[in-house]
């Protein structure tokens, strides 16, 4: 972060002298300097209480307000943020000892100490079974209380891998006291955070205002006040953006990335995500239990196609449900785009041109870039070999009420994040029958994962989750598209550091790179 705050001396001076930035940088078109932003962003928050709800997309603005416990860095090295130090205190791996950093306040000017940590990790999820934060780390059974600021996680079997999640999902510390005092809805009506905003407008579906935490542990940020205004229409985003009416727009159709790039007014950044295009099969709708069905949708799907149509190639096409590069991947593997296969696969099923498969495919539209194009094209493609699919539009919420509940109805285009590139946070949960992620839920797979979650960091656990991979690939249990690609265009002058999570990150903002 710091790369991001530091000022040059000359900048300093300019300051100081109450210059405005834009004077030091000749020649450049430079966003006016101002202690203020206005964001056009695809999706509104699911809920003020972080720790209910696993949503990637919404994870910006929670750790705009709540912090986190720990932070990916934009080259996704796990780093320390709320926790500054952290160790196992056992060989199995089941009791690790955190340390806070000191005099971290919520925005109500109360210390955030180890009773909040346990409040929002032991105590509200052990009364309350819905809430994420239980099923991102189940294992965990309690907090030993060793002082304000340390504590020991007691797991209730060996959770080698528990770190990664401390900088993910649902992992966010909220204030015991005022939670108490207020209730569940007043909190969420009023929430607050330790993070480096505070909340102090919000129109549902519309906007969020937030206003710099003067109190903030690791400094005020330089920019006081941010709008991320909510447009889930890509085109409005693309409009907002190119009309000057906000600094910074975000997942835009891949296009509209490319052509705003020759503005000279914009830049335009685009770049690999650590998150995965991929089809979610509900194993609890009976037609999918036939393997031979699952394997013509798969068989019928060119990938590459996919990726230079909407993405000029960029897109990476996948085999295995892990991004390309990382300790997931499986190099040399390869699942084949074969339409005589899947045709000959729908005729085993007992499907043929005069008996065309009949399913549903749901897709987001404008939450992800070109979500609802992709989706539009694997439809086209199932025609061509007998499957005929009705698109339906579904939102993110929606998606996640009908498959936590088992209440999918069709297979869902869903783009799964993954910040840690471990192997148990692509196949280890998503096809986990005993987590609300799972929608291929085979319950013979359990004793199989909880053994690979208890495995230690060892390339042996990483050939173990290949090996899942390509057998979850092969079976057609999840089926893998693309990795994502991101794109933020913003006004020349403001730097954004970019995260393989597609994180935006005011906070670290700075002016000129």
């Amino acid at each position: 972060m710091e790369k991001y705050l530091r000022f040059t001396k000359r900048e300093f001076c300019a300051t100081a002298l109450g210059l405005p930035l834009s004077t030091l940088f000749e020649g450049e078109a430079l966003a006016q300097v101002s202690d203020t932003l206005s964001i056009a962003f695809p999706v509104d928050v699911q809920s003020w209480d972080p720790t209910s709800v696993t949503f990637p997309a919404g994870q910006s603005i929670y750790k705009c307000v709540f912090d986190s416990p720990m932070h990916y860095s934009t080259d996704q090295k796990l780093q320390p943020k709320q926790i500054k130090d952290r160790k196992w205190l056992d060989e199995a791996n089941t009791r690790l000892e955190i340390t806070l950093q000191d005099g971290i306040l919520f925005h109500d000017g109360s210390q955030l100490t180890m009773e909040d940590v346990r409040y929002s990790w032991i105590e509200r999820p052990q009364k309350d079974r819905r809430l994420a934060i239980g099923g991102m780390i189940p294992d965990m059974n309690d907090i030993q209380i060793v002082s304000p600021t340390k504590g020991v996680i007691i797991f209730s079997k060996p959770a080698p891998s528990v770190e990664y999640y401390l900088g993910f999902l649902a992992a966010y510390i909220i204030p015991k006291a005022y939670h108490l005092r207020v209730g569940n809805e007043g909190f969420l009506e009023k929430p607050i955070g330790a993070g480096p905003y505070k909340l102090v407008d919000y129109q549902r579906g519309s906007r969020i205002v937030l206003e710099a935490f003067d109190r903030y542990w690791a400094g005020v940020p330089s920019i006081k006040k941010v709008t991320f205004q909510i447009l889930p229409e890509p085109t409005a985003r693309v409009a907002a953006i190119e009309s000057g009416r906000v600094d910074i727009a975000t997942q835009l159709p891949f296009r509209e990335a490319v052509r705003l790039s020759s503005n000279s007014n914009l830049t335009s950044d685009i770049y690999d995500l650590s998150e995965v295009f991929l089809l979610q099969v509900p194993s609890y709708v009976e037609i999918y239990k036939n393997k031979d069905v699952r394997a013509a949708l798969h068989l019928s799907i060119d990938k590459q196609a996919l990726s230079k149509s909407f993405f000029n190639g960029v897109a990476k096409p996948l085999s295995v449900l892990a991004t390309s590069g990382s300790s997931s991947d499986v190099p040399g593997y390869n699942f084949p785009y074969d339409k005589a296969r899947a045709i000959a696969s729908l005729k085993k099923a007992g499907y043929d041109s005069a008996k065309p498969l009949q399913i549903t495919l749901q897709a987001t539209n404008g939450t992800y870039p070109n979500d609802y194009l992709i989706a539009r094209a694997l439809v086209a493609m199932w025609k061509q070999v007998g499957i005929n699919a009705t698109l339906s539009e579904i939102t993110i919420a929606k998606y996640l009420e009908l498959n936590h509940s088992q209440k999918l109805d069709g297979v869902m285009l869903y783009s799964w994040a993954n910040p840690t590139g471990d192997p148990e946070n692509f196949a280890g949960r998503i096809l986990n029958p005993d987590l609300r992620f799972a929608a291929w839920r085979d319950a013979a797979l359990a004793p199989r994962i909880a053994e690979l979650y208890a495995m230690k960091l060892t390339p042996q656990r990483i050939e173990a989750y290949k090996k899942l991979q390509i057998e979850a690939s092969e079976n057609s249990w999840s089926i893998p598209l693309l990795q994502t690609v991101g794109n933020v265009v913003s006004k020349k002058g403001i730097a954004v550091p970019k995260y393989a999570a597609g994180y935006i990150l005011p906070a670290e903002f700075a002016r000129r790179r």
